[in-house]
């Protein structure tokens, strides 16, 4: 039972596109619901957009399920504003999925309309539904029909999630997403109400919260309880400390008796046994040019029972004791109670280590993570570029590793974007805000001195007047041109900066106050960062204009491309014993010679997209045949994309043109969900794709025409599912 001081409506909008100043509303769907979870009215309507129909034909035809056509006799918004004026009141709640989105539209569409304030159940998800595969509308609602809670709330609004390609279809229409989002809704209060059974000091946490989503909640019988400091939420278990027991390997591989900085070639070795044989090397770090390698890899040890993996990135683990400071506040903002509930969920599943997955959970993780040093695994996987980071940061904990490097020959290509990395300073202020809240909170407990506060507050205003001059003056320089993307000459001898040179001078008095302020790692955290910017004003660097929207943008900035050689770039490893392990150079030595079980096999190449035609009937007389078409330019993917919309044969494929219909968790979702589909995309997508063990029984080239377009394609075999 919802509370009864408010009207609940749930509204959804389809739209032209997601630029908030440019795109425009195309239907409206409004349900509005008792406080018991029944429907009582409902309205929806298509409406006209000013934007020409031709533009709209396929994109939002395929995306929405509405043909354009239907809209030339549609009503505009001003036409339908005052028709639907009685939904809104000042105690109106709305609630919708991604709602800012939404709310952007109704406030510039319909702006004589009001309402009380609005709830998000994307947020709400977050933090009750932990390791969702994604947390869009479709997806999540697929996601949770293992719930008999949830499904019960989906059959009393007549809602049918299938496989089915027409079920699945009515997602992106405002009707079925509005249903949608009413279910997941009822869902979350549901599942809140069985949270509180099994974790009783959850309710009087909430009571401590003026949070607005609360107001419409059931009110919850509050068992008595002790005073506020003795509250006591039980801890998440710890990480378990490394394994050290080693299974058996297939291949006498000692890492430490090849040559140091030395390349080998392993295209002959099948990609599971290699990763077996190099696992009997204890301290060993595993280095993969990406994120999805580094997963299929995991995923391969994984499934031989080898566990014992470690991750070159901080365990995101809680101290209780500062777990214990925090639950000891006074008052609860939104985000606050948002993490307890979400730490209090985590409990109800027995999950060991928290779901983080936004920035509000960082800022309170910021505050009581615990500080304990890494476990330190026998087997290692890291990326490049996490790699990278490690070195420079001079962690001591992997100096005695051996570090094997796969994917070498995209190792410089890494390093330089490494050394050259895009500078946000909008990221690093986010990081102060995180401090600050942290040192609000340490301060309030007594347990550091106003005085460090006072410092890092005025530092905080030092650093945003900082980035507001910069932008200011970045921003005259892209006056009349039309790029988005422009070289400048060193910032710290340009007459273009003359504020922010001043300002720059100004951080060398902050550093020595910082140091004393703050605790060593943040200090040494925000440092590095800033350091990294003060590099790029002493050469010449690239500066990129990035859109908020049409209207507004900000700036980033990095250093011009340069090139390290081979002697630079081991320069690094001087201390490590390093190998460097190839798909693609036959010219390197076999790391194991006279061993061949590896199958090469040579991938179709479409030169054109008329080609598609022959492949596609080769592929689609078996009954249960998908693949993945490999193209690289976004207009080449659209020409694929609306080509394959002609084909009444694949009325009942799931088809994802991940540059196109965006979004690619959520499209790697729909591609587990579905045997039949086809994909389009470029070859990381692909490596994505087979991190989560979705499977392709073809692959069609298109495009692949660079100079690395050969290790491409060995990559792209040496990582799929089959060796």
């Amino acid at each position: 039972m919802l509370s009864p001081k408010f009207r609940y409506i749930w509204l959804d909008f389809e739209t032209t596109g997601l630029d908030l100043l440019k795109d425009e509303p195309i239907q409206l769907w409004i349900v509005e619901i008792d406080v018991d979870g029944n429907i009582i009215d409902q309205y929806q309507t298509l409406l006209r957009p000013e934007k020409e129909l031709k533009e709209l034909k396929n994109i939002v035809s395929f995306i929405t399920n509405i043909d354009p056509k239907d809209l030339l006799s549609a009503p505009t918004p001003s036409e339908v504003e005052k028709e639907i004026s009685h939904f809104f009141w000042k105690n109106t709640v709305v609630v919708w999925h991604n709602i800012a989105f939404d709310l952007s539209f109704l406030n510039r569409f319909f702006p004589s309309l009001q309402y009380a304030f609005s709830i998000d159940t994307f947020q709400l998800s977050q933090a009750m539904v932990p390791y969702a595969p994604s947390y869009a509308l479709e997806i999540l609602s697929s996601h949770l029909e293992e719930k008999p809670l949830f499904l019960q709330r989906k059959s009393k609004f007549w809602l049918t999630f299938t496989n089915d390609s027409s079920q699945q279809s009515t997602f992106h229409d405002a009707f079925f997403d509005t249903k949608a989002t009413l279910a997941l809704f009822c869902y979350l209060i549901d599942f809140l109400w069985d949270v509180q059974e099994k974790t009783p000091a959850l309710s009087q946490l909430i009571n401590k919260s003026n949070a607005e989503f609360l107001q419409v909640f059931p009110s919850y019988e509050y068992k008595p309880s002790p005073s506020i400091g003795d509250i006591n939420i039980p801890a998440l278990k710890k990480i378990a400390p490394a394994d050290t027991s080693f299974t058996s390997f297939p291949y006498d591989i000692q890492t430490s008796n090849y040559e140091s900085k030395k390349r080998y070639y392993i295209w002959n070795l099948k990609f599971k046994l290699l990763l077996q044989s190099l696992f009997a090397n204890k301290k060993i770090l595993l280095v993969f040019s990406s994120k999805p390698k580094l997963d299929i890899a995991k995923n391969l040890l994984n499934d031989m029972w080898i566990k014992n993996i470690g991750f070159a990135r901080e365990e995101q683990t809680i101290s209780p004791k500062l777990f214990q400071t925090f639950l000891s506040k006074s008052e609860f903002s939104d985000f606050e109670i948002l993490f307890i509930i979400k730490y209090c969920v985590h409990l109800f599943y027995w999950y060991g280590v928290l779901d983080l997955n936004s920035k509000w959970d960082y800022k309170v993780y910021g505050f009581i993570k615990d500080s304990r040093e890494i476990v330190k695994y026998p087997l290692v996987l890291t990326t490049h570029q996490w790699l990278y980071s490690l070195l420079e940061k001079n962690i001591e904990t992997y100096q005695d590793f051996q570090i094997v490097f796969f994917d070498t020959e995209w190792r410089y290509r890494f390093y330089n974007l490494y050394l050259f990395r895009t500078c946000d300073l909008y990221y690093i202020q986010n990081f102060v805000d995180m401090l600050l809240y942290k040192y609000e909170l340490l301060q309030e407990k007594n347990l550091i001195s106003a005085e460090s506060l006072t410092t890092l507050q005025e530092f905080d205003t030092f650093f945003t007047m900082f980035i507001w001059i910069l932008r200011t003056e970045t921003k005259k320089l892209f006056i009349n041109i039309p790029d988005d993307e422009i070289q400048i000459n060193p910032i710290v001898s340009s007459i273009e900066f003359y504020q922010t040179k001043l300002l720059l001078e100004r951080f060398k008095e902050f550093w020595p106050k910082l140091e004393s302020a703050l605790q060593p790692w943040d200090f040494k955290t925000l440092r590095l960062q800033i350091e990294h910017f003060f590099s790029i004003t002493e050469t010449v660097a690239k500066v990129q204009r990035k859109m908020y929207n049409q209207s507004d943008f900000y700036f980033l900035f990095s250093e011009d491309t340069k090139f390290t050689n081979r002697d630079e770039f081991l320069d690094i490893f001087w201390n490590h014993h390093t190998l460097f392990l190839s798909n693609h150079e036959t010219a390197y030595p076999e790391l194991l010679p006279n061993i061949n079980d590896f199958e090469e096999k040579k991938l179709p190449h479409l030169k054109a997209v008329v080609d598609l035609e022959p492949m596609l009937s080769k592929f689609i007389s078996k009954s249960e045949e998908s693949f993945f078409i490999i193209s690289t330019v976004k207009d080449e993917s659209r020409e694929i994309f609306e080509y394959l919309q002609t084909i009444p044969e694949l009325e009942d494929y799931e088809l994802l043109v991940e540059n196109i219909t965006w979004w690619a968790w959520k499209n790697i979702y729909k591609a587990q969900r579905k045997a039949k589909k086809i994909v389009v995309w470029w070859y990381n997508f692909l490596m994505m794709c087979y991190a989560q063990k979705v499977k392709f029984d073809e692959l069609i080239v298109r495009n692949v025409r660079w100079a690395q377009s050969d290790l491409i394609l060995t990559d792209m075999q040496r990582y799929s599912p089959k060796n």
